[in-house]
């Protein structure tokens, strides 16, 4: 190590309540959507941003959107539930036009996964960021650390991206 690197800080979180939110999570999910049980479902968040120039000061905004993501394998479905910080409210399933997605793609560095759209359709696709959230954490939901769901997400979207390349979309490289 060099004299001004910095040796990663390991995220610090709380089991208990990490496995308390996780069973939260799936009451969510399940009262949105019908058969929810039949889904693997994980943590994941979008972020928006929006900048203004004004007369004086030119502002930025960020704003974040908390969804509880739900896949199955078996007919290759994604619903995304959007929820609130406090895992107290939550939207109606959002059913994902999985004939419209084209380029399935994933960058470790901020762990997030791209589903991108066909081009002409309304929206550009979903990038979710399915990263971990410590007890300390500012802009998530605190203690969700998921690993195992995390690449269990990646293996169906390797499988996805894999029948993409096969009816002829072309994929970006793939890293894990």
């Amino acid at each position: 190590m060099g004299l001004f690197s910095k040796k990663p800080q390991e995220l610090i979180y709380d089991t208990a309540e990490c496995a308390k939110k996780k069973t939260r999570m799936r009451e969510m999910f399940n009262e949105a959507v019908n058969e929810g049980d039949n889904y693997t479902i994980l943590h994941a968040t979008e972020t928006s941003s929006k900048f203004e120039r004004g007369f004086v000061f030119d502002t930025n905004t960020t704003t974040f959107y908390h969804y509880i993501v739900g896949y199955r394998t078996n007919d290759n479905q994604i619903v995304m539930v959007q929820i609130d910080r406090d895992l107290t409210q939550h939207s109606d399933g959002i059913f994902l036009e999985m004939n419209e997605i084209v380029r399935v793609s994933y960058n470790p560095k901020y762990t997030q996964a791209c589903l991108e759209y066909r081009k002409g359709y309304d929206s550009f696709g979903e990038i979710l960021d399915i990263g971990d959230t410590g007890s300390k954490t500012v802009y998530g939901i605190p203690n969700t650390v998921q690993p195992q769901e995390r690449e269990a997400f990646l293996d169906f979207l390797e499988s996805m991206r894999s029948r993409l390349e096969q009816s002829g979309h072309k994929q970006e490289k793939w890293k894990r």
